[in-house]
């Protein structure tokens, strides 16, 4: 009956991993966000720059474009960045977006993986953000991890680079921490609820708040190839490491989850099915991201 269970829970896991593969997965065309607030106006509107220039999977016309649509919506200047990292570059921004960069020229999913950015463009977005600027840095399921952990490690974040399954957080049990980010404020709602959609999982350092914490019982599929998942597949508990923090760092802030499609909604053209904002149980998503925002432009 264990092995009938196990068999059955990681087919089910498997059809996760092939509903985010590849180019299935598109931006949701209905999506329309709820917010009908803007805590900006043309006179304030902070400049968000999404990364679009290290062959990024998620990207502010595509598969974020759900993403890019709450942030206007509350009065914020999204623009896409097709640039190499710069000081002078980055001075332009009050936030810069990254959600899941890859190695350069890749054209499928095999190893070996390279980093998505130079030393020197890593020395640049920490130096930024210790000036001032905010982060705001996705890295999903294995491989985006594996390519960004020389960026996530210089804020001294260290991620696993596996498939975790679909998970929600919640305030009444304390996987979803209490912070000014789930608290609310005059320009915020409470939080209550959050569900991300599989992704990956880091651990966090000291000075960082934690904001989602997985339970026990949480693990991680870490293939050796992306997606090529079997019943012989290592497993990893993940009970008790993160899948969203922010830090401080400097005069700037950080906030790192590593789920992407949480704050966003998607199609998946085989089956016609949603997921991320629009699902059940992800009601709050919508307000959690721009709650994050909120705290990432310091009006919080």
């Amino acid at each position: 009956m264990k092995l009938i269970c196990k068999t059955i829970l990681l087919g089910l896991f498997l059809v996760g991993l092939s509903s985010c593969s590849d180019s299935d997965q598109q931006p949701d065309p209905d999506f329309i966000p709820k917010n009908t607030k803007t805590s900006f106006s043309e006179l304030n509107s902070p400049i968000v720059l999404i990364d679009e220039a290290h062959n990024n999977f998620l990207t502010t016309n595509g598969r974020y474009k759900p993403f890019s649509q709450v942030l206007s919506s509350d009065g914020y200047t999204v623009r896409p960045s097709k640039e190499k990292f710069t000081l002078e570059y980055l001075k332009q921004a009050d936030i810069l977006v990254i959600a899941n960069a890859l190695d350069k020229n890749r054209r499928d999913w095999a190893p070996p993986f390279g980093d998505a950015f130079e030393t020197g463009e890593v020395e640049v977005v920490k130096q930024w953000v210790s000036q001032g600027g905010s982060l705001f840095l996705v890295a999903d399921h294995t491989p985006f991890p594996k390519v960004i952990e020389r960026l996530s490690a210089a804020f001294g974040f260290e991620f696993s680079n596996g498939h975790v399954r679909d998970a929600v957080f919640r305030l009444d049990d304390n996987s979803l921490m209490d912070h000014s980010i789930t608290k609310g404020s005059p320009h915020s709602e409470r939080i209550t609820q959050v569900k991300t959609f599989g992704g990956s999982a880091f651990q966090i350092p000291e000075g960082a708040k934690p904001l989602l914490i997985l339970g026990k019982g949480a693990t991680s599929l870490v293939p050796d190839i992306p997606f090529q998942v079997n019943a012989q597949t290592p497993r990893v508990s993940m009970s008790g490491w993160y899948q969203g923090a922010v830090l401080e760092v400097g005069e700037g802030r950080v906030a790192v989850f590593s789920e992407g499609m949480a704050f966003s909604s998607q199609l998946i053209v085989s089956t016609g099915k949603k997921h991320g904002l629009v699902s059940g149980g992800a009601e709050q998503n919508e307000q959690f991201l721009l709650n994050v925002m909120h705290w990432l432009s310091k009006i919080m």
